[in-house]
């Protein structure tokens, strides 16, 4: 088995997956059987999110949006979107009858696997609800299902999965070509920011480092990978501790990113690489705070909807200031005077998620809105990373021809050449052959706060954030604002 047998603690799932998504089932499947999750008239997607009508149910206050219908929204209505699409580029057997789209004659339908939030032991339950109960044809997810579960998809169940987030190398060799990701993958990414580090002053070449890992597999391969690239680029690495993040239990995990900062003092570090999600660092933050310990602490992008939009929405106040080296964009500017403009293809995303949800959204305004008491209500934005997953799979799915098969699905998806990407890679990115993640750049941004009382500015930001909330910040490094990852 490739799966491990970590169970994610409650908040950090919390944290990821409201800003995943969830589908309901639509129709029955055709008679013949084909190949798995295509049927004489459907296209079975399944995608992976949390049960947030079950969360409301044992009384946790989720926003009105934040319903299991909303999210349904989101990955079918994108499907059908981009299936339009391609009937509109004149794609072979692409076709559009009033308000129902075909690829073939089939249908793509999306249904639900769903896991519990404050459940972790529900994480397998849902890998074998979205590949033994529904065999589709693939999986997705947007954000927020850990990385150790993954295996138990494309590994032990060999079912084929396009994830929104990140990986690392050992579970992408284990899954073939049964594994997709937007994200970069963590050794790659280990090597781009050394890089970008070593173009700036973030870190000089006389700094002591630590790092604050922690013990679940990805999160693991990813402070393996950071390590070696630090020591191999002539950097002093100083100390390392990993929290146990296979703990349920975040008091346990914040009391011991907490008591590593004690560790660090005594070990010389000046400058801290924080690899962990913000529920399990939280402490750390905190207590470096308090203690005035000095510390230039900088976050390596590898836990789930870590230096998103919707992750710096639920970030520690304490992080503020804090470098954050990431592929995921945001929708304020470096000078804090304006919210940034779409690119074309997230004018196409907006007005697509515009449609279907019937509704406005607002340029970085998480999942569920804001309600500000006695004030407006903003509309959440749409959902980039659904998006860009459901631009590039429909087409592949209908360039697979009539006899589609993953095989011939993933081919498509890894020949379509450079594309463009939604609040992401500065706007594009590419798969290739030993490519898996389509992410192409990462830049640096760091977190600034911003709540429901912050009045708007002289430019009708709040704080130089475009919404009432804690957003982060692109930086320029010599003018520039974006570097390449590269892939040997």
């Amino acid at each position: 088995m490739f799966r491990s047998p970590f169970r994610l603690l409650a908040g950090v799932v919390l944290v990821g997956l409201i800003g995943a998504t969830m589908v309901a089932p639509v129709g029955a499947a055709g008679r013949t059987q084909v190949q798995q999750g295509v049927t004489d008239n459907e296209i079975t997607i399944v995608s992976l999110v949390s049960d947030l009508d079950g969360l409301r149910a044992k009384g946790f206050p989720l926003g009105a949006k934040l319903t299991t219908g909303n999210l349904v929204k989101r990955w079918q209505g994108y499907a059908d979107a981009f299936c339009k699409a391609a009937a509109e580029d004149g794609i072979k057997g692409v076709k559009v009858s009033g308000n129902t789209c075909t690829i073939n004659g089939r249908k793509v339908t999306v249904k639900p696997a769903v896991w519990d939030p404050v459940d972790a032991t529900t994480f397998d339950k849902a890998c074998i609800q979205a590949t033994q109960d529904n065999k589709p044809l693939v999986v997705v997810q947007g954000n927020g299902f850990r990385q150790s579960s993954i295996g138990c998809i494309t590994v032990d169940n060999k079912t084929p999965m396009f994830f929104g987030e990140s990986v690392y190398a050992a579970l992408n060799k284990a899954s073939g070509n049964r594994l997709l990701t937007l994200g970069v993958e963590a050794e790659s990414n280990a090597k781009a920011t050394v890089a970008l580090i070593k173009k700036t002053d973030l870190i000089p070449s006389t700094a002591k480092i630590c790092i604050l890992a922690g013990n679940e597999p990805g999160l693991k391969a990813a402070a393996d990978a950071l390590d070696k690239e630090l020591k191999a680029a002539k950097f002093t690495v100083s100390q390392r501790v990993d929290v146990n993040t296979l703990s349920a239990d975040p008091t346990v995990q914040n009391r011991e990113s907490a008591a590593a900062v004690a560790t660090f003092k005594a070990a010389g570090c000046d400058h801290v690489f924080v690899v962990i999600p913000f529920t399990a660092s939280a402490g750390y933050y905190q207590e470096a705070q308090r203690s005035n310990a000095g510390f230039k602490t900088l976050i390596f992008d590898a836990a789930t909807s870590l230096c998103t939009q919707f992750g710096a929405s639920r970030t520690p106040a304490e992080v503020a200031g804090a470098p954050c080296v990431t592929t995921w964009d945001t929708r304020a500017v470096p000078a804090k005077n304006a919210v940034k403009a779409d690119n074309a293809f997230e004018k196409e995303c907006r007005a697509a998620f515009d449609t279907f949800m019937g509704g406005k959204s607002l340029p970085g305004v998480p999942a569920g809105d804001i309600v500000v008491p006695n004030g407006p209500t903003y509309s959440e934005d749409f959902a980039p990373n659904e998006c860009t997953i459901m631009s590039l799979l429909i087409p592949a799915i209908a360039k697979a021809g009539k006899k589609v098969t993953w095989d011939k699905v993933y081919d498509q998806v890894i020949a379509s050449g450079k594309g463009p990407a939604a609040y992401m890679s500065n706007g594009e990115g590419q798969f290739a052959k030993g490519k898996q993640f389509y992410a192409n750049q990462i830049h640096v941004q760091t977190l600034n706060t911003a709540n429901a009382n912050t009045v708007k500015d002289a430019n009708g930001l709040f704080n130089g954030n475009p919404a009432p909330v804690n957003a982060w910040i692109p930086q320029l490094i010599d003018g520039q604002e974006w570097f390449p990852v590269n892939v040997k």
